[in-house]
């Protein structure tokens, strides 16, 4: 029998990670992109970045932020005053991205979320004079998680809102056809093991087709990325089998494999 794991995440980031420590360990992956991206607002952004003197540095949650950073400056290079000031991401891989597209190191990637991202900017600015808000370019969806526990810790954001999040336009027809052909196949062919949802709006998104089809997650596995995503999914009446905590391809895989 050949057991899916259902990745569920937005197209403009790299999954090839997942899938292959999935077939690593015997799962077919199949990948249905449930996000896309427009951009917006990059001449804010662009008249922001011309003017690190005036903040503490820069803040990334979302691969998105990194390339609307890299499309506003229109192929000019980033300042290197922002290389001298307190830089923050989510995620070894916005690090790594923004080390290559933007030559500019950041610290915080190994917190996995918002939330932890706080904590650790509190600790790591400890005994540091900062009174300069932060750069924060960010999502029409983003939640206050991060500028209400830094406002509490004393730091300020200014967010620049140069992304839309939508639902990806072939999010309902793959979905449909995936649960459709798991009936179609010769019994005990294939089944879907798993869905892995990366975010609150793609769990969102997707509630929406499931329950428009009558789509039953009966004997299937769902997995939260984050804390943020596990709220939402169980906001839809949706039982979590299992969170990652940090949105890692080992991390995914040790909640898939944690009781199997």
């Amino acid at each position: 029998m050949r057991n899916v794991v259902v990745i569920l995440k937005s197209e403009s980031e790299n999954t090839d990670n997942y899938g292959a420590l999935l077939e690593k360990h015997g799962y077919e992956p199949v990948f249905i992109p449930t996000l896309e991206f427009s951009f917006q607002r990059l001449d804010v952004l662009r008249d922001r970045l011309l003017s690190p003197y005036k903040y503490s540095g820069l803040i990334f949650t979302s691969p998105r932020s990194i390339t609307a950073v890299r499309d506003a400056l229109q192929g000019q290079k980033l300042k290197d005053d922002w290389k001298t000031l307190e830089n923050y991401c989510v995620g070894e891989t916005s690090r790594d991205l923004i080390q290559r597209t933007l030559d500019l190191d950041t610290k915080g990637h190994h917190s996995g979320n918002a939330s932890n991202l706080a904590d650790f900017i509190k600790t790591d600015l400890y005994n540091k004079t900062v009174t300069l808000p932060f750069l924060f370019p960010c999502g029409n969806l983003k939640q206050d998680v991060l500028q209400n526990k830094l406002s509490e810790y004393g730091y300020s954001l200014d967010s620049v809102e140069v992304y839309e999040t939508v639902p990806h336009r072939e999010l309902e027809r793959n979905l449909v056809s995936l649960f459709r052909s798991e009936t179609e196949e010769p019994r005990g062919e294939r089944r879907i093991d798993s869905l892995l949802f990366f975010s609150p709006s793609g769990i969102n998104y997707c509630a929406h087709v499931f329950e428009k089809h009558r789509i039953s997650l009966a004997g299937k596995k769902i997995i939260a990325i984050g804390p943020s995503t596990k709220k939402a999914i169980e906001n839809k009446g949706i039982q979590v089998h299992r969170t990652a905590e940090k949105p890692s391809a080992d991390y995914v895989i040790g909640a898939l494999l944690q009781d199997t």
